[in-house]
């Protein structure tokens, strides 16, 4: 039996369960006992972090004279009329979309939303590591997180920054121990690490030629090229629409309002160490380790998952920039790569960075437009996308405890 159909399996048991649980009078226990059993026997988190301990200190044990540097790739894919983003990452993919005011059909996951997740995945990832290896014992985590308003004005792109991540734990450690989880998380969050610093993601353009007269073949023309002009017609709309606001708005008197932040995306940790993103509050992701780092590869790391997010924003950026500027494109494709290197903080290699080094990225296009055209079409879109400008600014990251469980708002 494969892995995802013992998943399957699993969650339909458990819908049988609560759903037994929910009618009150039925109880499929026979006795109480039973119950206490059964839930004795349940992973635990607690149980996790023993056996991630063991995991890791044999990863450490590791002579760096035995490891090399890994290559991380991830592919994005705009998908013909759709226009949606399809990330891969070995067998792991997700869909990411936008609303309808930018053409989009509003069927997956928005890229800035999903950057914030990933940063809280890696962070909770990296709490649990430190848990583990301290021996302090967690009993549930859930991370949220937010980006904040720029204290001072900067000219800086829009995208979510000032990161504010709050740690929702039951834990019986003391309030200092788990601060101090807190700060050494951050400090050995290879996310982290990565975007406080300033990385410039470096460009290689795969152009390939297409006709300007496309043949016509089948009953339909719907391709990406029909996705991009009806793109533009819905960012002009959206532009009007925008203008006649802006005016409107210019005629009353403006009032000034505290707004709090919406809560952000969260990450909830499960018993056996999976983190299952939350993504604009209804689509979910799974993220976890491999199996020398106490994981059960069941999904993406979440070192590899930042680098999707950096080739799905360039990618709808691209699309924009090509609905902005008229252009015919056929297909768009990215290669995201970067180095990660555990020889990091081992004997010899202390200096070496734990953050992935070397983050490029291969743009694959097919169209009729000129090099020079598609040249100045990708320099537009490093302008103004929100990841790659993210990227390459230096971030900041502060975090606060709240004991207890996460409250979905």
């Amino acid at each position: 039996m494969k892995k995802n159909q013992i998943v399957i399996i699993t969650a339909a048991l458990a819908l049988q369960v609560s759903s037994a649980f929910a009618q009150g009078p039925l109880n499929i226990f026979k006795s109480a006992q039973q119950k206490a059993k059964l839930e004795q026997n349940a992973p635990s988190l607690r149980n996790h972090l023993k056996e991630r301990k063991v995991a890791l200190e044999a990863w450490k044990a590791i002579p760096a004279s035995d490891l090399q540097p890994v290559t991380l790739t991830a592919n994005v894919t705009a998908k013909n009329r759709s226009g949606v983003r399809e990330l891969r990452i070995r067998e792991f993919h997700y869909i990411g979309d936008c609303g309808y005011a930018h053409g989009g059909q509003d069927s997956g996951v928005d890229t800035p939303t999903t950057a914030q997740a990933v940063f809280a995945s890696d962070l909770a990832d990296s709490y649990l590591n430190q848990a583990a290896l301290l021996g302090i014992d967690i009993d549930s985590l859930t991370i949220e997180i937010h980006g904040q308003p720029d204290k001072v004005k900067t000219n800086r792109v829009w995208y979510p920054r000032n990161f504010l991540y709050t740690i929702y734990i039951d834990s019986p450690a003391s309030d200092a121990e788990l601060e101090k989880l807190a700060v050494l998380a951050e400090q050995n969050s290879a996310v982290a690490t990565l975007v406080k610093a300033a990385v410039v993601p470096q460009l290689t353009i795969d152009r390939k030629e297409s006709p300007r007269e496309k043949k016509i073949e089948g009953a339909t023309l719907a391709g990406l090229r029909e996705y991009i002009w009806g793109k533009r017609q819905a960012l002009q709309a959206s532009k009007a629409k925008a203008e006649a606001a802006r005016a409107q708005q210019a005629d009353k008197k403006a009032v000034r309002q505290v707004v709090a932040p919406k809560q952000g995306p969260w990450v909830k940790v499960f018993p056996n160490g999976v983190r299952q993103l939350t993504v604009n509050d209804k689509y979910l992701i799974l993220h976890d380790n491999p199996a020398y780092l106490g994981g059960t590869d069941i999904g993406m790391t979440s070192i590899e998952g930042v680098l999707g997010i950096l080739g799905t924003c360039i990618t709808h950026i691209s699309l924009g920039q090509a609905a902005e500027r008229a252009l015919d494109v056929d297909s768009i494709s990215l290669t995201v790569q970067a180095e990660w290197d555990p020889r990091a903080g081992r004997k010899g290699y202390e200096n070496l960075s734990i953050a992935p080094q070397n983050v490029r990225y291969t743009l694959h296009v097919l169209t009729p437009e000129s090099e020079q055209a598609v040249k100045e079409w990708i320099e537009a879109v490093e302008k103004i996308c929100p990841m790659y400008n993210l990227f390459k600014d230096t971030q900041t990251f502060e975090h606060r405890i709240v004991r207890g469980s996460f409250k979905r708002q």
